[in-house]
């Protein structure tokens, strides 16, 4: 059976509602503590920075100890465990070190209250690896950018985004049947706009990658044998219970819904670099490759609308 994106475990869903998780969703839910929240199968995720601030499972917490890694220019992530799986005594401290400044954090979240402290001294964590991260030219720009669109669109906007990443798994009725190596396609963001009608939506920006395996025809190919041809509804009725769960868990506005008479649409959001204007070259380039579906923009405060 395909994995969805819903909780169906009873356990988690009590801890989140009424239990001792109710605290940490409803302050990840506030839009001021810059915290994106997305459920995953029977977990969720809580982003910062394209990071994962914290992973709820139905009976512990996670978030990857290498965040306190350090000094990454002569020692990289993979190195230490490398080392530390070779049985360098000096690495197998290290490591262990970092397992025991995460239950410090854990330990954080058992108390009334917790998740501020937790909050305040884990985005400080995660900004520091962050600008390690910079020093060998790495970053989540483009993961913090899906976060703040998320953020940015939950209710009040012309597109409320209800997923991040969709992924369509390989055992699921409308796994990928196409010619591409695409073994599992992913989609940017799913999204639903006020009248209901459910998007899939690919994002791009500026007119760089149009052309190449990640330009426009491939990802139209990706929905057309995957989501698109759903007959079941399986998606359309996974993202209904997503938008129903959501809401009681107050990520989202409570207005959301999903028309289930009307089928999810492939649509493009584009959004220009840096002192550029080329949104109708955009929907040229698109057009020629006889994509003649809706194309929204991604404005500079992270909103989605339409142009």
């Amino acid at each position: 059976m395909a994995t969805k994106r819903l909780i169906t475990s009873k356990e988690l869903w009590r801890k989140l509602t009424e239990g001792e998780y109710q605290e940490i969703i409803e302050f990840a839910a506030n839009r001021d503590n810059d915290l994106d929240v997305q459920i995953r199968d029977n977990y969720l995720n809580i982003y910062y920075r394209g990071g994962n601030f914290l992973c709820i499972h139905p009976r512990s917490f996670f978030f990857d100890e290498f965040y306190f890694h350090r000094n990454v220019k002569n020692l990289r992530k993979t190195h230490l465990v490398n080392k530390a799986e070779e049985g360098d005594h000096k690495a197998q401290a290290i490591w262990k070190g970092y397992i025991e400044k995460r239950q410090e954090m854990y330990n954080l979240l058992e108390k009334r209250g917790g998740i501020s402290e937790y909050a305040e001294k884990m985005k400080k964590i995660m900004d520091a690896w962050e600008d390690e991260l910079n020093t060998i030219d790495i970053s989540h720009d483009e993961k913090n950018e899906q976060q703040l669109i998320s953020m940015n669109n939950r209710g009040n906007t012309a597109y409320t985004v209800i997923d991040l990443e969709y992924a369509v798994s390989t055992t699921s009725s409308f796994k990928y049947n196409g010619k591409l190596d695409k073994k599992v396609p992913r989609f940017d963001i799913i999204a639903v706009d006020k009248n209901g009608q459910l998007y899939v939506v690919e994002l791009k920006t500026g007119l760089g990658a149009i052309d190449n395996e990640s330009g426009i025809a491939p990802h139209m190919d990706c929905f057309n044998h995957t989501i698109g041809r759903d007959n079941k509804g399986e998606f359309l009725n996974e993202m209904i219970e997503l938008v129903k769960q959501k809401i009681e868990l107050g990520l989202i506005d409570k207005k959301t819904f999903i028309d289930k008479n009307k089928k999810p649409e492939f649509i493009f959001a584009y959004s220009d670099k840096k002192n550029e204007d080329r949104f109708k070259e955009f929907v040229n380039a698109c057009r020629a490759y006889k994509y003649n579906g809706k194309i929204i923009y991604l404005d500079k405060s992270h909103k989605l609308k339409d142009k």
